[in-house]
């Protein structure tokens, strides 16, 4: 009896390649992408004009079985707190304002405290003091007394301290204030 040998047929070869590959792509799961969109912002400051760009947020707070006062430094930015309160997080912040005008000087004024509602009610308001702090492109951040020179961008600066009653009810409280600049 002799040795039979095989012989390669290339095009079996290239189908049976083929069809591995296809049943590998059938045991594979679909392909799926994700879209999340994205935020960009920008502001546009003007001569003689003023825009918001945070808003003051004393954050997320435990409210004790004494009162006590969270505190945030309009210069520092820096939350402290005292008495029975506990502050959670770090999400707290300084309202910022920019603007640019001004020949001779700017004369700032505004709120001096701002009530704190609940959303929805049944709950004692709380209120905070304010305080004003102001820097320039062309200078340092200083408190601020009322009148300011003019010199590239100003930017202000407001904290306060919140004074938490015990036992203050859970919610989410806001109040609004102002602050007015006059460019002279």
């Amino acid at each position: 009896m002799g040795i039979q040998g095989t012989r390669n047929c290339p095009g079996a070869v290239r189908a049976l390649t083929i069809a591995v590959a296809a049943a590998g792509a059938a045991l594979c799961g679909p392909a799926f992408a994700a879209d999340m969109p994205g935020t960009a912002n920008a502001a546009v400051i003007r001569p003689n004009t003023l825009i918001k760009t945070d808003d003051l947020d004393f954050g997320t707070l435990i409210s004790g079985a004494t009162g006590g006062t969270v505190t945030i430094n309009p210069v520092t930015n820096a939350r402290t707190s005292g008495g029975g309160v506990t502050p959670v997080g770090s999400a707290a912040q300084r309202a910022v304002f920019q603007g640019t005008g001004g020949i001779l000087f700017i004369s700032v004024s505004g709120s001096t405290s701002v009530t704190l509602t609940r959303a929805g009610g049944g709950a004692a308001p709380m209120t905070a003091s304010l305080v004003r702090a102001a820097s320039t492109s062309g200078g340092g951040i200083a408190l601020l007394g009322g009148t300011l020179l003019p010199s590239g961008v100003q930017t202000y600066y407001i904290g306060g301290t919140l004074t938490v009653p015990a036992n203050q009810p859970a919610g989410d409280y806001s109040g609004t204030f102002t602050l007015t600049v006059n460019y002279l």
